[in-house]
Order: structure tokens, then sequence, then C-alpha cells
């Protein structure tokens, strides 16, 4: 497999403009991380264990959708995987569940296996049901001879939302089931906040601050 050096994009200023370049805002982006991460805290206890990401990337698909879908933007499904893609720009974006985004040094995994047609949108040469095999997707799996009829033309990226509510938008390489690299990283948000910003003025150290000492008289 090629070594690829990831381009990773991380400063708010040059977010915002490689984001325009696909025509979108971050604030787009916030709200498609918002709706699946409020989908996910509002599964119930009593749903099964992979609720919270099954809701996650139900209603993130559909915030997708709803935040990106215009006259340039269409709705996508090339090879059963859910999307959206813009044929002028040639990009293609699909949302993802991941560990964690938005970490120079450990890249992010999926929260659940890619299958062979998100292999086939972005490696070499459908993502099983949060890593369960359904009996109907036999029928709907991509035969080894059937590529993306796009994939010339057409880059695919994901939304990448991380448990902590951590927010990505990148190019990933994917290779048997994860992802082996990644050409373009753009990290949109981590709730991470940076040490100085969250000190505030008032709550500073005082400097030159003396302590006055009065000396007792002699009883």
């Amino acid at each position: 497999m090629a070594v690829f050096s990831t381009a990773i994009i991380n400063s708010p200023s040059d977010v915002e403009r490689r984001l325009a370049d696909f025509e979108l805002t971050i604030d787009q982006i916030l709200a498609i991380r918002d709706s699946a991460r409020a989908a996910a805290d509002d599964a119930s206890p009593l749903m099964p264990l992979n609720a919270p990401g099954t809701l996650a990337y139900i209603y993130g698909v559909e915030a997708l959708r709803a935040q990106i879908l215009d006259k340039n933007w269409v709705l996508d499904r090339t090879l059963g995987v859910e999307a959206v893609v813009n044929r002028e720009l040639g990009i293609r974006i699909g949302y993802q569940n991941v560990d964690k985004a938005c970490d120079a040094v450990f890249k992010p995994m999926p929260r659940s296996a890619k299958g062979p047609a998100s292999e086939k949108m972005c490696g070499f040469p459908l993502f099983e049901f949060y890593g369960m095999a359904l009996e109907t997707d036999r029928d709907r799996m991509p035969k080894d001879d059937v590529r993306d009829p796009l994939e010339d033309q057409v880059t695919t990226y994901f939304v990448m939302v991380g448990e902590d509510g951590s927010v990505e938008l990148s190019s990933p390489i994917i290779e048997k089931q994860r992802y082996m690299d990644f050409r373009e990283r753009v990290f949109v948000d981590s709730p991470a906040e940076d040490w100085e910003t969250r000190v505030e003025a008032e709550g500073e150290p005082i400097d030159d601050f003396d302590v006055p000492v009065t000396l007792k008289d002699d009883v």
C-alpha cells in the first residue's frame, strides 16, 4: 500500500476556507454533529446495546442531508452507502461514528467495521450495519467486479463524529474494514479546550500582591 502524507487542516480560519471550497460552513458541520450526538444521548437503557450508535448514524445522515442538499448537492446511495454528492465539485460526503476525531496523533477509528462498498469508494484497487450481518445484506452487497461508477471523478469524505463530540470532515483510505490512512483531515471542532482560553481574567493570580504584616505589641 502506498504511503500517504495526510493534509491536516486545523486552524479555524483555514478550516473555514477549506469548507468554503465545498460550499459548506462550520455551522453546518456542527449542526450535523449536534443532531447525531443528541440522538445518541436520547437512547433508552431499555433499547439494544447498539442503539446509541444506530440512532446517531440515522439522525446524522438525516442532518447531513438536511444541512447540505441543494441544487448542487444531491442525495447519493452509490453501492448502498448513504451520502450526498456534488458532481461539479467532485465530492461525495457520508456520515460516520468514530471513537474520537480531531486528534493529529491518533487517527479516528470507525465504531463499526467498514464494508466492501465503502472500501470500493475509499480504497485502492455496504458497510455492515454496525457490525451485524443481516440476512437481507447479502443481496445488497456489491459483487467483486462492481465498482463505484464515479470513482475517477469523485473523492469521498465523511463527517466523522467522535463519542466526545469532536468532529472532522475527512477523506479516508479504507482497507480491511478500517481506515488505513487519510488523504485529508479537516478538524472542525473538539471539546478539548486550551487551558489559556479557560482562565478568566479575574481568576488569574495577582502580580505584586503584598501581604500586610502587623507586629503585635509586646505584652
